[in-house]
């Protein structure tokens, strides 16, 4: 008999890898991005060779990269934190806005912009219009799926998804359902990609960021856009975790339809029994230990020894013993 959790997955929206064929490919994401507005991108969007996409898998640090980017350019939003849902946000999140009904119009005033634009994407590599410069956060990935389960678990009116933790690392993370289809395979592409020269990228390590609060970081990513003059200390302070999630309950976030919604302000981090409605949670490093069982650390490490041969740049970005947790 089927459970009702996993009566709930179908109604996360599915689009494929390419757009070859209109079957599904496990590539999962955001029920408001639908395979039209991945469609229009591809295949109606004029890209430039300067524009610059933040491309990472969900909840791998992607909001925190954007907020650095945005004080770099001196582009900070006045009220909440950036959803791609307008253009006068410093960078858009193509994906989301293409999928609404004015995308054409929102295309011709892209095109009326000064180089470079910066973008906000969770496609794979290969659905990102080419060439492309592209900035990459990557997280570890317990963390990223233990950050990911709050998210589409504590905002089920958005992700119809009521699935307990357990449920969400077996059945969704390492079943490849979850939005970017399978963490490994994700990244291997992006890697491989930079390696064979396809694309210009910057990879950045999120536990690396949190040792020193992104100072590293925001050098490398004014480097990696142009910018010579800034003040990395006073970036540092504005985007670090306490000042972006105090920023995100004083002023709200956009929902869906574009109103400030009071759910996704939540100050409550939750547990492995109690997910958070949080958008900007709890941010720590080594968080998963305190919810994977010994059974589900085994599944785990079985995962990795599985992807380990057709993922080696994965592997040496993270080296095995690390994404082990040994």
């Amino acid at each position: 008999m089927e459970s009702k959790e996993l009566s709930l997955i179908p109604q996360m929206n599915c689009i494929p890898r390419s757009f070859d064929s209109d079957a599904p490919e496990n590539f999962y994401t955001a029920p408001f991005i639908k395979k039209s507005g991945m469609q229009n991108v591809f295949n109606h969007f004029l890209n430039r060779d300067s524009d610059i996409y933040v491309a990472t898998y969900p909840k791998s640090g992607t909001t925190w990269t954007i907020s650095i980017i945005e004080h770099l350019i001196n582009k900070v939003p006045q009220k909440g934190i950036s959803t791609g849902a307008s253009l006068v946000e410093a960078c858009l999140w193509l994906d989301r806005a293409a999928s609404g009904e004015n995308w054409r119009l929102m295309f011709s005033e892209l095109e009326k912009m000064k180089s470079p634009r910066f973008f906000k994407s969770h496609a794979s590599v290969g659905l990102i219009k080419q060439p492309a410069r592209i900035i990459q956060c990557i997280r570890h990935p317990l963390d990223t799926f233990v950050s990911a389960w709050h998210h589409i678990r504590g905002k089920l009116d958005l992700f119809y998804y009521n699935g307990s933790w357990g449920h969400f690392f077996s059945e969704i993370a390492l079943s490849s359902k979850y939005e970017g289809g399978d963490w490994f395979d994700y990244h291997e592409e992006f890697l491989n990609a930079s390696r064979e020269g396809q694309i210009d990228a910057l990879f950045l390590r999120y536990e690396d960021m949190k040792k020193d609060n992104a100072i590293s970081a925001i050098h490398k990513l004014a480097f990696f856009i142009g910018i010579e003059s800034y003040d990395a200390e006073k970036i540092s302070i504005a985007t670090d975790f306490q000042s972006m999630k105090q920023k995100s309950i004083k002023e709200g976030h956009l929902d869906t339809k574009g109103n400030l919604s009071q759910v996704l302000v939540s100050q409550e981090v939750g547990d492995q029994n109690t997910p958070s409605k949080a958008h900007i949670r709890k941010g720590v490093v080594g968080d998963w230990v305190n919810y994977l069982s010994d059974d589900e650390l085994t599944m785990w490490r079985n995962y990795v020894y599985a992807k380990k041969d057709s993922c080696p740049h994965v592997i040496d970005f993270f080296s095995l013993d690390n994404l082990l947790c040994n």
